[in-house]
C-alpha cells in the first residue's frame, strides 16, 4: 500500500508543477456502507450509518486549459465511534462495548469539462470523472460476543486491516469566480470502490468504501 501511495505521488509531480490553481475545501463524507460488514454492526451494534458521516478535508490541483481541467486530489476522513453491543450485556449488567474506526483517505486522478471556460468570471459548472485510489482502514477493538458458540461467551479482541482499493469517482458542481484569481468552489464528488477485508475479517464480503462527499472552499489561480 505505501509502494503505491509513493508512485502515486511521483507520477503527480508534474501534474503539481503544470497546476495553475490549488483549491482547499472541507465538508462531509457519506459513506453508502453497502456490505455485510456494515449491514453486521449496525445490526449488534448500537450503531447507524448516520454516525459514520463526519468532516472531510480536500484538496486539488488542477491545469486549466479552456473548457477541459486535468485534476489532481485528496481527501482525508477519520470516524472513530464509541458504541455497545445492543441487546446483551455483561452479567452484572454492565455494557459490551467496543471501538469501530472507518478511516477514508481517498487520492483522485481525473478530468473535467466547463462548458463555459475558467478564463471567465460569473458562475461556472463542471462535470468531471476519473480514477482513485484509497488507502483505509477499519477497526473494530474493544470486547466481542461470539454467536458461534451456543453460551455467547465474550472475549476481548482488537481486529484492524490497513489496505487500499482501487475504484473510480464522478463530481460536479459551480465556481463562484468574480476575480481573475480566486473563486469559491462547491462541489459534490460520488466514489466507488470496495476493499478486502480477508484475512483480518474472515468470511465477510469486501467492505464498501464508496460514498458521498459533499464540500465546498476556495481555489487561487496563478
Amino acid at each position: 500500500m505505501r509502494k503505491i501511495s509513493y508512485l502515486l505521488l511521483i507520477i503527480m509531480i508534474p501534474v503539481f508543477v503544470i497546476a495553475d490553481s490549488v483549491s482547499f475545501m472541507g465538508g462531509q463524507f457519506r459513506p453508502r456502507a453497502d456490505s455485510d460488514i456494515w449491514e453486521t454492526n449496525f445490526h449488534n451494534l448500537i450503531l447507524s450509518k448516520k454516525d459514520f458521516n463526519n468532516t472531510t478535508w480536500y484538496f486539488e490541483w488542477e491545469h486549466t486549459r479552456g473548457r477541459a481541467g486535468l485534476v489532481f486530489g485528496l481527501a482525508s476522513c477519520l470516524t472513530r465511534i464509541n458504541t455497545e453491543y445492543r441487546d446483551y450485556e455483561f452479567g452484572d449488567g454492565s455494557p459490551i462495548q467496543q471501538t469501530v474506526t472507518f478511516k477514508n483517505v481517498p487520492f483522485f486522478v481525473g478530468l473535467r469539462l466547463y462548458p463555459i471556460p475558467v478564463g471567465r468570471r460569473g458562475i461556472l459548472p463542471f462535470i468531471g470523472a476519473g480514477l482513485e485510489y484509497v488507502s483505509w482502514q477499519w477497526k473494530q477493538d474493544g470486547y466481542f460476543i461470539d454467536f458461534s458458540d451456543a453460551n455467547l461467551p465474550v472475549y476481548e479482541g482488537n481486529y484492524k486491516k490497513d489496505s487500499g482499493s482501487f475504484g473510480t469517482f464522478l463530481d460536479g458542481g459551480i465556481l463562484l469566480k468574480f476575480d481573475r484569481r480566486y473563486a469559491i468552489r462547491l462541489s459534490a464528488i460520488y466514489q466507488f470502490s470496495r476493499g478486502d477485508l480477508e484475512p483480518i475479517f474472515l468470511d465477510f464480503e469486501p467492505i464498501d468504501l464508496s460514498g458521498l462527499i459533499l464540500i465546498g472552499g476556495i481555489s487561487f489561480y496563478y
